[in-house]
């Protein structure tokens, strides 16, 4: 990814900084179409954007597509990028945005219409910017941002007799110790109790403690730089409760039930569940995603982007008109309903107390999550998924496991 100077988005645009973008007059004399390729179906918060903006009658009507989640909605846009139909817009991850641009052929939104296009964006943190930014080319709005954090079951702290005050920056010395407390305190003692932590079995967690001991999967200058001794000492640390016996890996879904079951008494997962986990049986309390004892934090997001894809011109410039609503801050008051993060410059309180640590996160810097170059690049997730199971399983020695998985990206990264 590659930083601009905040000159070149916001050049003469201070004024609407902190305010709703005005919507002046039709668009056009008759209405566009916009369909958007989006892994949100009609019951999510997206939706009542998409209905906000079409009850102005701007002049463009968009409609709302699920296509199912991100690795699905890529896929889709390849097939009908092949045939010629593009998708006007999609709902496209964070970790496919060199893939977006270089394959996908995302539009740099300044290249449809740069006085708009820097209006636009000047509605969001500087920050966050760079992380749209692709090879010099704006290629969307930097609309969904979460980040990974630390779930806790309250009754089950409270249970083991450990503090309820928990520190306002952990570090895995005291995560991992407090696991071994709970251990020894609930097992096979506690009706629910089954298992102390889960760090979340995914590219998404490990790629955090990877960048928390100072190394990086791929670096900023997008070239892979997994077979590092940084990035063998984050893996040995994120591996660690696992070959302890502490933590039993597996998939998302099942560690988010077990979660909220009570089985589970620590997780790090996702910020945007802090709008469910502690009004549920588990009474989550959060706090921040663990850093490495001795090193710098360097916290990741997740989320994704709103790209336009179309080469028309007239529905190109229609899908900035919706871009502008979602920019202001009538669009993102609806859309942080969803608990991801605000990104923008616009006063949104937070949903709720529970997203603090992750609000503070942010407001630390985060980069992006894992974006894997080259025309395979969309192959990349699944290939470093593959080797961090086999890392947590002991199928493989870290070190072996991240030598493998370089091995492996590079030959994928450069076909």
């Amino acid at each position: 990814m590659v930083a601009l100077n905040r000159r070149q988005f916001i050049a003469g645009t201070t004024a609407v900084i902190g305010t709703s973008i005005a919507m002046t007059g039709k668009a056009r004399s008759a209405d566009a179409a916009i369909e958007i390729s989006s892994t949100w179906g009609a019951d999510k918060p997206f939706q009542k954007v998409v209905d906000a903006f079409n009850a102005k009658n701007l002049g463009v009507t968009v409609t709302n597509r699920f296509d199912g989640d991100y690795e699905a909605v890529t896929a889709k846009a390849v097939a009908s990028i092949a045939a010629g139909r593009p998708p006007a817009m999609m709902v496209t991850g964070w970790k496919f945005g060199y893939f977006a641009k270089r394959t996908l052929g995302a539009r740099d939104l300044r290249e449809i219409n740069a006085a708009k296009a820097e209006a636009i964006l000047a509605n969001f943190r500087s920050s966050v910017l760079p992380l749209v930014t692709v090879d010099g080319a704006v290629i969307g709005l930097p609309w969904a941002m979460s980040t990974p954090i630390t779930y806790i079951n309250s009754e089950i702290w409270k249970a083991a007799g450990l503090d309820p005050n928990l520190p306002e920056t952990p570090d895995t010395k005291w995560l991992y110790e407090s696991a071994r407390k709970l251990d020894a305190a609930l097992k096979g003692k506690h009706p629910t109790y089954r298992s102390p932590i889960s760090l979340s079995n995914n590219e998404w967690t490990s790629q955090s403690f990877i960048q928390n001991a100072g190394g990086f999967i791929i670096n900023p200058d997008g070239k892979l730089s997994l077979n590092s001794p940084e990035a063998i000492a984050g893996m040995s640390e994120y591996c660690a409760p696992a070959h302890e016996g502490l933590w039993l890996p597996v998939s998302d879904k099942e560690q988010v039930a077990a979660f909220q079951s009570g089985a589970l008494a620590i997780c790090t997962t996702s910020s945007t569940l802090a709008i469910t986990f502690p009004f549920g049986a588990a009474k989550a309390i959060t706090t921040k995603f663990p850093g490495l004892p001795g090193h710098p934090r360097k916290m990741n997001s997740g989320g994704n982007f709103l790209a336009v894809y179309t080469r028309n011109k007239e529905q190109a410039e229609a899908s900035l008109v919706f871009l502008e609503f979602c920019a202001s801050k009538e669009g993102q008051a609806l859309w942080s309903q969803t608990g991801y993060l605000n990104t923008s410059q616009h006063d949104i309180p937070l949903i709720n107390e529970f997203m603090k640590p992750a609000a503070a996160q942010l407001a630390d810097g985060l980069t992006a999550e894992t974006i894997w170059p080259g025309k395979r690049g969309l192959e990349g997730q699944a290939v470093w998924r593959k080797w961090v199971s086999r890392m947590l399983l002991k199928e493989t020695t870290v070190a072996d496991g991240i030598k493998g998985a370089h091995g492996e990206l590079a030959g994928l990264i450069s076909a």
